[in-house]
């Protein structure tokens, strides 16, 4: 999986802002969450689980093929629609696409909490000019905003 901005120097929330500058249109929303990283890390890197809880468009991971930090997911929205996606998990960066998604997350201690990134970008969608384009682009930050919030829910019951 091509994932450039994979440099181990530079931090995952600066990585996921270089990876959103690269594509147009991509909405990213951060927010700070009152729970140690590996709590939040446990939600985020549970794929199969904890997906469903917090993304509301998915039904069902599977990972159908793992090789380090290196997956295949098999993801079935909630129309049942199937999609292959690669996917590239380690600590504090997760970044997964198939052929007309990217999805996201980059995440940094502060401290006890957390700051978690999450981007969402749908492929071949160019940002629409105007009142439209503003609409969509305040629609997709709520929805990040309420996911990030349901990952920070979730995380207090995956804490140790």
């Amino acid at each position: 999986m091509n994932d450039p901005v994979a440099h181990p120097d530079i931090d995952p929330i600066d990585r996921l802002t270089i990876l959103a500058a690269a594509l147009p249109g991509a909405v990213v929303g951060q927010r700070r969450i009152a729970a140690p990283f590996e709590a939040v890390w446990q939600v985020v890197a549970d794929l199969e689980h904890a997906t469903p809880r917090y993304e509301p468009g998915v039904a069902h991971v599977r990972v159908i093929e793992q090789r380090g930090e290196f997956l295949r997911l098999l993801v079935r929205d909630s129309a049942g629609r199937e999609d292959a996606m690669d996917a590239r998990l380690r600590p504090g960066w997760c970044l997964m696409q198939s052929a007309t998604v990217v999805i996201a997350f980059a995440a940094r201690r502060l401290g006890s909490e957390t700051l978690l990134a999450h981007l969402e970008h749908r492929r071949g969608q160019t940002p629409e000019p105007g009142q439209s384009g503003s609409h969509h682009r305040r629609a997709a930050l709520a929805k990040i905003d309420q996911e990030l919030h349901t990952i920070e829910s979730l995380a207090a019951h995956y804490g140790p």
